[in-house]
């Protein structure tokens, strides 16, 4: 398993440092395919080394010295937060051998790297990144799953779980792993899962399979072409809705831009001279050198001028990263509108909530109305008339005008609804 619960391994430094001589050598691929086997065998190195990789990080040597391409890939965040994972929890107790202090400060880096790759996901994203890690566990040794068992039980690496814990307890129980046996134990004297739960574990153990490696989990040449038309498709319709994004307000770039450390000026909805370097600072940090630009880009940042994809990501980096009210209030009319992003109703009603928590008054009514039509769009929202009324009545009472009129309006539609 991921592990290596159940093998004597090789000298770890030895593992790493083939495969960082292929990457050094510009093999990348050959480097990946090395990393992986030495991952699979528990060298920590190649586990980490695996996460920079795919987090876009230029890769370091044991030393700490840069080896390789200086121009970096393109994240791909959801295999370098598994990575990231796989390494920063890594049970050393359970393999033969001592580790040596690169071994040990790779797990430190990885588990450090963890919160920033995080902040650049999606939910949806986090949820796939953590299944795989739990897949790639789960089909290991009886060590492995006992170990995934322990995060899900902690909630360290994965999302708390305590009904998958108890489960997966039972299943490396069953296959003889002593340790597992005693956290079955003190699970049920702690009461963390009921006699229901219990049952429930039991079914699901008793039917468990080890699931399919990540290799052979792919699709089929139709599935692919499928996939393609509707990413195609997909992208006809974001460019359509990327022409909206003109009409955003300044004040709402500026909220972002110094929500996010870039800009230091007063909110005054103008694009004066501190607006525009606040937007060359901000666009300079999109990309790890200048080179990397295109043409369109560097006039962009010349002039001072965000294009419609680097608005989007302006608002999304601040509504995720900075957690501004301004900024979620505006991503969630973006889902919610279909404005530079595809319409979404779970999404528009999820980065609402974030704003309307924070007592914004047109978030909250932005939901009311939400909640009174109902939406047509991706995760459609199915109308809720007491949620509206909640939502009309605290937007009213947070000093919105129109709010007011919302709450008399539904209360003459549907007076039992809000009673």
């Amino acid at each position: 398993g991921v592990l290596a619960s159940g093998a004597v391994v090789a000298p770890a430094a030895a593992e790493f440092t083939s495969g960082l001589e292929a990457y050094r050598k510009g093999e990348v691929d050959l480097a990946l395919d090395l990393w992986r086997r030495y991952a699979v065998a528990g060298d920590v190195q190649s586990m980490k080394a695996l996460g920079d990789y795919y987090a876009g990080k230029t890769i370091e040597n044991s030393d700490g010295e840069k080896v390789g391409p200086e121009k970096t890939n393109k994240p791909n965040y959801v295999q370098a937060l598994k990575w990231y994972t796989l390494a920063g929890h890594h049970d050393f107790a359970a393999t033969f051998g001592t580790p040596d202090v690169y071994q040990r400060n790779a797990q430190i880096e990885a588990l450090r790297a963890l919160p920033d790759v995080r902040a650049e996901m999606t939910d949806a994203d986090v949820v796939k990144a953590e299944r795989l890690v739990s897949d790639a566990l789960e089909g290991g040794s009886p060590r492995d799953i006992y170990a995934v068992a322990d995060m899900y039980r902690r909630g360290a690496g994965l999302k708390k779980d305590n009904n998958r814990a108890y489960e997966l307890f039972l299943v490396a129980s069953r296959r003889g792993d002593r340790a597992a046996t005693l956290e079955l134990d003190v699970m049920r004297e702690k009461e963390l899962v009921d006699s229901k739960q219990i049952k429930a574990a039991e079914a699901r153990a008793a039917v468990w399979q080890p699931p399919l490696p990540e290799e052979h989990t792919g699709q089929t040449a139709q599935m692919a072409e499928l996939k393609r038309l509707q990413e195609e498709l997909q992208a006809q319709k974001l460019q359509s809705a990327l022409e909206a994004v003109s009409d955003i307000d300044v004040a709402v770039l500026q909220h972002s831009l110094r929500s996010l450390g870039f800009y230091f000026g007063g909110v005054d909805n103008k694009m004066g001279p501190q607006t525009r370097e606040a937007i060359r600072r901000f666009q300079y940090s999109q990309v790890e050198d200048a080179t990397d630009m295109t043409a369109a880009e560097k006039q962009n940042v010349k002039v001072g001028v965000l294009s419609a994809t680097d608005t989007v990501s302006l608002i999304s980096q601040a509504a995720r990263r900075a957690g501004n009210d301004i900024a979620q209030y505006t991503y969630g009319v973006m889902h919610l509108r279909g404005i530079g992003v595809a319409k979404d109703g779970a999404q528009a009603v999820y980065w609402l909530t974030k704003a309307a928590d924070q007592n914004v008054a047109e978030a909250h009514y932005a939901l009311g109305v939400i909640y009174r039509d109902g939406s047509t769009s991706l995760n459609a929202v199915t109308p809720d008339k007491a949620k509206a009324a909640y939502h009309f009545a605290t937007s009213a009472a947070l000093g919105y005008g129109p709010a007011q009129r919302a709450v008399q309006l539904l209360k003459f539609e549907d007076p039992a609804s809000v009673e």
